[in-house]
């Protein structure tokens, strides 16, 4: 008789309840959850291995921010549940680059474009099908409402909701899980300049051209030469004013020139060293461009 037949069944209910206790309180994705939670995220389950929600659950409709409530959920679908957290007035976004095939590679859709980023610095989770979430705060002024969510194949701009780290998913039979590198989501970086006027370029009704379409329009533009830029928008019509001029051909020193005399001319104006770093920016850009022959 084995020690285990030797036990009384209360006994054994016991051991089986220990157990479980234990792995419910090791369990990664329980005490990232309360962590998130701490950050101020609202946070919700998915069903183990899967971004789908449990049959009978509410989805990221069940987010929550309160600890008690999140544990009951653990204990009703299992302390391995896949999280997701709300991304929605948060003030975060996510630059969701897939990598799943040739035609589909988000990091050879930029450099087409002309943009190599460097994330070195970024809050970023690696995907299981070998992408990257990238995260980011929305600047201040900036209307993330009115940007184009799939700018190039393999890039997205996610505003919503987002699975994370520990969670797995299921694929090729195997379950690979979400990897956090870096800082915590509450300490990401704003947008870049690139990625502002990437996701600025929508196309308006009734024009069914691929190309990027410009946010501000040549009429704008020269308003901005005549009054200087908004505020709330200085930074993004800096950016835009400097790729046009350079875009004309006009020599890089008076392109620069025009756009210092625009800031010159705005209520609130930016710093030098602003003005400088997106210039440099946007001049490089285009450099890569013409060189890429894009």
């Amino acid at each position: 008789m084995t020690e285990d037949t030797k036990k009384t069944p209360e006994q054994k209910f016991g051991d089986q309840v220990q157990e479980v206790s234990n792995n419910f309180i090791n369990s990664d994705y329980i005490i990232k959850s309360h962590e998130l939670i701490q950050q101020g995220f609202r946070v919700y389950l998915l069903a183990q291995g899967t971004n789908a929600p449990y049959k009978g659950s509410n989805g990221h409709l069940d987010a929550t921010d309160n600890v008690r409530e999140l544990t009951d959920m653990f204990l009703k679908y299992g302390a391995n549940s896949n999280i997701g957290i709300i991304l929605k007035d948060t003030g975060l976004v996510v630059l969701d680059i897939d990598r799943h095939t040739p035609n589909k590679n988000g990091l050879a859709s930029l450099k087409k474009t002309g943009i190599t980023p460097n994330f070195d610095n970024e809050v970023i989770e690696k995907t299981p099908r070998n992408g990257f979430h990238v995260f980011y705060y929305i600047p201040t002024g900036f209307d993330i409402d009115k940007i184009n969510h799939n700018p190039l194949p393999g890039v997205e701009i996610i505003t919503d909701k987002i699975t994370v780290a520990p969670s797995i998913k299921l694929v090729d039979g195997g379950g690979i899980g979400y990897q956090h590198f870096g800082k915590e989501f509450i300490n990401a970086n704003l947008m870049p300049e690139w990625l502002l006027e990437l996701v600025s370029n929508v196309a308006t009704s009734g024009n069914t051209q691929t190309g990027r379409v410009p946010k501000y329009s040549v009429k704008e533009r020269w308003q901005m030469v005549l009054n200087g830029f908004t505020e709330g928008e200085r930074n993004l019509q800096c950016t835009s004013i400097s790729g046009y001029l350079l875009r004309l051909g006009i020599p890089t020193k008076v392109a620069y020139e025009i756009v210092d005399l625009v800031n010159s001319r705005s209520s609130v104006p930016l710093e030098d060293k602003e003005i400088n770093t997106i210039f440099r920016s946007v001049y490089e850009r285009e450099k890569r461009r013409l060189l890429g022959g894009q």
